[in-house]
């Protein structure tokens, strides 16, 4: 009889697990999270997953839990959006457990920090892995298609009437199992929800009093001046971190060669609670360092010899050996000895353990018990969960206390605000509010978007119910302009601007010029540069020279993409003052092209005049910048016009535009876009890349040109549509 029951039992749950299940939230509460998981990844692992839904609902947080075979992203999609619009307790997050739908997104490549690849490439590579299409519902999607070789993959592209900013109206995170050879990747779910479960019982009152931050080389420019800038943003930001018992710290690459050795002891001190990571990156791989920095004779002689190894195999396969060698020692003048080298088997075997200790990779990570609770990698790739490995995966998933991480999921900006609002992780915010409020297209957070520490921040009053009750209301946050917390006043900005206050441009210019707080100016400088450049001028001008170097560097990016000839004065006499800063003179130099070279010339001998220099290296270099914009555009304009060229050629030259939006080949653009003779890609090229042209300062002359335009071409069309969508967004 027992037998019989058991059966029955065990029918009835199959059967109910056959269609789509939603379990209820199991507490009423102010607002609401979702679990969303797969039927499979929830017949597995339904103990740890049940137990992971009460963790979250008794930290005061009632959990939805929705399972499926979910064969496609928008059902979820819909959902979410209802249970958000729920007005008596709408749902805040959600968290996508084992193998959820990912959409493929195309043709939004501006909604990401850096991503710009041709679309015409392989689908797979060309398109951005994101979880907006769950959170962000202001975004509009057309399907195109499911992958026939990966069916977790669905193709969206971004709909010519979507909003063309995010703005996401909840959070999200992804909790999908590395595919590891011999590793069972149920197991390996269980074990991380219960080691969420775990953390959330027995750490409950953890706070932030601990914090370390890491570089690699060639972040930033190895610019000393970002990283010192950095850490006084973060005195501002968590001033509790730099009291006594509480522990901050700052590794350089170059501290210890090779820096793997000391970051992966670092990562495991066992009450580390954020690791912010600042290098290069692939989906695998965390680039640390390249060779030594040295000056003695000897060291410097084998970083030559190990450069020649690495690149003259390669030239042999192509050339052959002996050409290969005479050509490198030619070349570099260096011993044909030297060059040799590189093919004999036992250097080869040294190179080769030399360059695996110079990066961190996933193999490195799994074997190790990762204790930083929270770690944000600011990378390329590092945040690739649709891989089969991947770095953000493999600190989650290996033994030890890291509970989330955010990364992204194709290739990153170097120039952005990886820290914005991370000093309200301290006042409890959960990590998912911060991934929602800082991230791009490609960001993600992978693990427990729910996980939050104690508040030690003194902020007075709940951040979490706070974002999630009243986003965007202005009575609320204008109440916090003058809150002691900076991050505070920077967030109570933000929600101004999603309340779409009518006199905030002028509330954000005064806000910039009387606050002593870097990260406040920092957000006025940002809103106003990318929301509001018609009134941008005056703050932009300003921030050449400011105290906080992000504010000089993100400002002079912004200046460029603006491009009102107002700024050359401001960029003339940043180049003379702190032409030395290395990653500030790199955008300076960069942004050279959007001006006018006889104008820049011009005010480079006026502010000269009756100037004494010791050298004129740094004036030189930007003499040198300036007369190459001539002959940069002649250039553009020659192959442009060059029928005998490939039209991909060409458009590749249209294309390389949307870096640096440049307001001098706009009527160029405008003219092969009307022009109905034109090859249809080129005209194509055009419109895209004129799309991007958000903050010029022309911007109102484009929208008025292509709302000129008419065509049967119904890709054009949208395109066209597209670009004067996202122009008049500003």
């Amino acid at each position: 009889m027992k037998r019989i029951l058991s059966a029955i039992c065990l029918l009835l749950t199959t059967a109910a697990l056959s269609a789509q299940t939603i379990v209820k939230p199991g507490v009423k509460t102010p607002t609401t999270f979702a679990i969303v998981i797969d039927k499979v990844s929830y017949e597995k692992a339904r103990a740890a997953v049940d137990a992971y839904k009460q963790s979250i609902e008794a930290d005061g947080l009632g959990t939805w839990l929705l399972i499926d075979d979910w064969r496609s992203p928008e059902p979820i999609r819909q959902l979410l959006q209802q249970y958000h619009a729920d007005k008596k307790a709408p749902l805040e997050g959600c968290v996508l457990v084992g193998d959820i739908p990912i959409p493929m997104i195309r043709d939004g490549q501006y909604l990401t920090s850096a991503f710009k690849m041709n679309q015409k490439r392989d689908w797979k590579e060309s398109s951005v892995a994101s979880d907006r299409f769950y959170d962000d519902f202001s975004l509009k999607f057309d399907f195109i298609k499911q992958d026939a070789d990966l069916p977790l993959y669905f193709y969206y592209s971004l709909r010519p009437d979507s909003r063309h900013h995010l703005s996401p109206a909840i959070y999200s995170g992804r909790i999908k199992p590395l595919e590891l050879d011999g590793v069972d990747k149920y197991v390996m779910l269980r074990d991380y929800l219960n080691k969420v479960v775990r953390e959330k019982t027995e750490n409950k009152a953890n706070v932030v009093d601990r914090l370390t931050m890491a570089r690699g080389h060639g972040y930033n420019s190895e610019d000393r001046n970002a990283w010192a800038g950095e850490q006084l943003a973060l005195r501002e930001q968590m001033p509790q971190l730099f009291r006594p018992g509480m522990t901050v710290k700052f590794i350089d690459f170059d501290t210890m060669y090779p820096a793997k050795k000391i970051y992966l002891n670092e990562v495991q001190t066992d009450d580390l609670d954020i690791l912010l990571f600042h290098h290069h990156g692939a989906p695998d791989t965390q680039y640390l360092n390249g060779f030594p920095n040295v000056s003695a004779i000897e060291p410097s002689i084998e970083n030559i010899k190990a450069f020649l190894r690495s690149k003259i195999p390669a030239k042999a396969r192509k050339i052959g050996r002996e050409a290969a060698i005479d050509e490198y020692a030619n070349h570099y003048n260096v011993p044909r000895s030297w060059c040799e080298e590189a093919f004999d088997v036992a250097m080869q075997r040294k190179d080769s353990i030399n360059n695996e200790m110079m990066d961190i990779h996933t193999y490195d990570i799994h074997p190790l018990h990762p204790n930083a609770r929270f770690i944000l990698f600011d990378a390329c790739y590092n945040g690739s969960f649709y891989e089969k490995d991947n770095i953000a995966g493999a600190y989650i998933f290996a033994k030890g206390k890291t509970i989330a991480t955010i990364g992204g999921t194709v290739n990153a900006l170097q120039d952005k605000w990886p820290d914005e609002f991370v000093g309200l992780l301290a006042a409890g915010m959960r990590i998912g509010q911060f991934n929602r409020l800082t991230g791009y297209l490609e960001s993600h957070l992978i693990g427990d978007p729910t996980f939050r520490f104690s508040d030690n921040s003194q902020a007075g009053f709940d951040i979490n119910q706070a974002l999630a009750l009243h986003h965007a209301d202005a009575a609320f946050w204008q109440k916090k302009l003058n809150h002691p917390l900076p991050d505070v006043q920077a967030m109570a900005l933000r929600q101004l601007h999603y309340a779409r206050v009518p006199s905030l441009p002028a509330l954000l210019e005064k806000t910039y010029f009387n606050s002593d707080c870097f990260v406040v100016r920092m957000e006025a400088v940002r809103l106003l540069g990318l929301y509001y450049p018609d009134q941008a001028t005056e703050v932009l001008k300003a921030a050449f020279n400011d105290s906080y170097e992000l504010v000089r560097r993100l400002g002079s990016e912004m200046a460029e993409r603006n491009a009102s000839p107002a700024f050359i004065p401001s960029i003339v006499a940043a180049t003379i003052a702190r032409g030395y800063e290395n990653r500030l003179n790199f955008r300076l130099l960069g942004s050279l092209a959007a001006f006018d070279a006889a104008a820049l010339t011009a005010e480079m001998d006026r502010q000269l005049q009756g100037r004494y220099l010791y050298s004129d290296t740094l004036i030189t270099r930007f003499r040198n910048s300036v007369k190459a914009i001539d002959r940069h555009f002649s250039s553009d304009r020659k192959e442009l016009a060059d029928d005998s060229l490939k039209i991909t050629t060409r458009c590749n030259t249209i294309l390389a535009y949307r870096n640096h939006p440049q307001p001098q080949m706009v009527d160029d653009f405008l003219r092969i876009a009307a022009d109905e003779r034109a090859d249809l890609q080129l005209r194509t090229a055009a419109v895209q890349t004129l799309g991007w042209y958000d903050t010029s300062y022309r911007r109102h002359d484009i929208v008025s040109a292509l709302s000129r335009i008419t065509t049967p071409d119904a890709a054009l069309q949208a395109d066209i549509t597209r670009a004067i969508n996202r122009l008049k967004e500003r």
